[in-house]
């Protein structure tokens, strides 16, 4: 199995492969696992304050936002997150309403359009993983993938998930742009999922809503007990790679006949703006402003 991997807010698909590397050479010791690396549409500085933190630049985002100050506003909210009957509840409550985040629909559209052109473009991929910000793409290009099999006859490719700090799906339904009700999001992923979270990150709520989206008797709740972060600690991923190892291998029973993969027919259905690069690492060129 090969997952197509997307990094978080301020990243890149070469820092990526480097921050998840502990975890790659573990799972790859007790797996067949093989991980594809994409980096996000958009160039992107970080705050001042935080340049040395997210390292050398080019340095990029799946999401844009109009300016870093929305992208600061949004986050100071998000940790002191509403009072809401439910993290789902919760979550509409704090991005319903955000136009820096929500309602930029066309760039939004053309990141899932160019995330499910990588897959359609490596007949290996068969599955995906994100963190944070790509956790959130990740998880809304399943339901993409899903509602283009249903409305439009196109073959999914994706058939499990690993998702890190993970933030909710985003609904690209009926022409709109929009975060689920609790009816439409029950088991709205179907596939195999891992979902890995830290206790005391500030962003729980959104792990939890994503997790709460997916097929209970499908998805892998696990805990390293840190913050907003990606484990690396051997005992901890000892434990990970059993979590992944169990939905792999869900995935690989429960694998559905590979459609054609590449063809003129599919690729003109998910037009995207991605270009190959060097190895196993692509780069995907933004075309939004």
């Amino acid at each position: 199995m090969k997952l197509l991997c997307l990094h978080g807010t301020f990243g890149s698909a070469k820092k990526f492969k480097i921050q998840l590397a502990p975890f790659v050479q573990k799972t790859q010791e007790d797996s067949d696992l093989e991980f594809e690396w994409i980096s996000g549409l958009h160039e992107v500085d970080p705050p001042a304050e935080f340049e040395h933190y997210f390292g050398e630049k080019p340095l990029y985002r799946f999401m844009p936002f109009n300016g870093i100050r929305a992208y600061d506003d949004l986050f100071t909210k998000w940790r002191q997150c509403p009072d809401g009957a439910s993290t789902e509840e919760n979550m509409r409550l704090l991005f319903g309403s955000e136009e820096n985040f929500l309602h930029q629909k066309a760039c939004l559209q053309e990141t899932i359009d160019a995330v499910l052109k990588a897959i359609d473009d490596d007949p290996e991929i068969d599955g995906i993983l994100g963190y944070s910000e790509g956790a959130t793409i990740a998880a809304t290009a399943i339901l993409e993938e899903r509602r283009r099999w249903e409305e439009e006859g196109i073959p999914r490719r994706i058939n499990c998930a690993i998702f890190f700090a993970g933030c909710p799906a985003i609904s690209l339904k009926d022409g709109s742009i929009s975060m689920l009700s609790d009816a439409e999001a029950e088991d709205a992923i179907d596939i195999p999922t891992c979902h890995v979270v830290g206790c005391n990150d500030p962003y729980i709520d959104g792990s939890i809503t994503l997790y709460d989206m997916c097929n209970e008797d499908k998805a892998e709740l696990f805990d390293h007990g840190q913050g907003h972060v990606i484990p690396r600690d051997p005992r901890t991923l000892e434990e990970l790679s059993v979590s992944v190892s169990r939905i792999v291998g869900m995935a690989n029973a429960n694998k559905r006949k590979p459609s054609v993969t590449g063809s003129e027919s599919d690729a003109s259905r998910r037009s995207s703006t991605w270009s190959s690069g060097n190895s196993s690492i692509v780069e995907l060129t933004a075309i939004c402003t």
